[in-house]
Formats: C-alpha cells, structure tokens, sequence
C-alpha cells in the first residue's frame, strides 16, 4: 500500500478496533473476581475493588500475552477493509502500557485482524492522555474514539470525532461529535451516506 496517496483516519484501538472488555472480563473470572456493576467504564467500579488494586490488575492484563489474541470489536474486521478502496488507512494511538513486548503484541494482534489497513500504533502507558499526541497531527483528521474524555481531547486538538457507542459511554452528550454503533457505520459516514 503505497501511504503517501492515502489519507490517515486516527483510531483508539481498545472498544473501537478490539474487544478489550470481553477479553479482561474473562481474564478477571480467572483471577477470581466478578463483575457487581455492568455497564461501567471503570474497572474499579465495576468490580467493586479499589483503584489502585484495579490498576494493577488492568497493568498486569494488558502486560500478558493476553493482548496479543483480542477479539475484533463488532464489525471491524468486516468494513475496516473498506477503508483501503476509500483511499485510507489507520493510525492508532492507545492507552496499553509502556511495555515494549506488549507493544509488539498489540501490532501483531492488529496486524492479524486489519493486515495493512493499519499503517502505525502508538502505544502509551496505560491510562495516559492522548492530547498531546493529537496535537502532533495536522487539525482536520477523523478521531475514532469509545471514551469521552478522549473525543474532548480529538476536538480540543481540532479533529472531526466519531464515538463508538458503549453502554458505558451512553452518558456523553457533546453535538459535535458524531456517534456511531459499529464500522458499516462509519464507513457509510465517509463516503457521505449517514
């Protein structure tokens, strides 16, 4: 795929690419523990743990071989593909860990479902903001989000925001960005059908 003719499309990757929820909820009935609250984005929340033992459980999953082999989330791996005949292709920025193997792991797992339609990932530590990282690129991209306090982050930095609808991002109300439920979606929405 020759990129310089393609036009980027920046993505999360967690929630928007891939079932990281589905993967640590099976991972956490291993280690013994049960979901108490459905439907919550924070892990400590969720289990009824504090945060910092909530912490270095999400560390210790998204530092295991665990995030080599993720599920596609929804639809992806049907419509990602469409974005190369669109003349796009993705650049990811996500929140993992600071790991390099986990890293490597994460582009091997991306690379498997989206082969080449995913151009770059950008792993940072786990949990940290991705604004400044936006910034880095010229304003104007699409910005594939699930979490809200990422999609204020893509306009801040002047990006066109798409949110992947969750139950636990139901919440979020901002006109300016434009939600979606799963890849038909939005790939209908650039091509100007949605």
């Amino acid at each position: 795929m020759d990129n310089a003719n393609h036009q980027k499309i920046l993505s999360d990757v967690d929630g928007v690419l891939v079932n990281w929820e589905d993967a640590f909820t099976s991972w956490m009935s291993k280690q013994n523990f049960t979901v108490v609250k459905e439907k919550e984005y924070n892990q400590y929340t969720r289990y009824g743990i504090t945060k910092e033992e909530s912490d270095a459980l999400v560390t210790r999953f998204n530092d295991s071989a665990w995030i080599g082999w993720l599920r596609p989330l929804r639809d992806a791996t049907d419509y990602v593909p469409e974005l190369a005949k669109m003349n796009y292709h993705l650049e990811c920025i996500t929140s993992l860990s600071s790991d390099h193997y986990a890293s490597e792991l994460r582009k091997l797992n991306l690379f498997n479902h989206f082969g080449t339609n995913v151009t770059k990932t950008r792993c940072i530590g786990q949990g940290q903001d991705k604004d400044d990282i936006l910034k880095e690129y010229e304003p104007g991209h699409w910005w594939i989000e699930d979490k809200p306090r990422n999609c204020d982050a893509g306009l801040n930095a002047g990006h066109k925001v798409i949110l992947i609808n969750h139950d636990y991002n139901k919440w979020y109300d901002n006109p300016d960005v434009i939600r979606v439920n799963n890849w038909k979606e939005i790939i209908e929405l650039l091509r100007g059908e949605k």
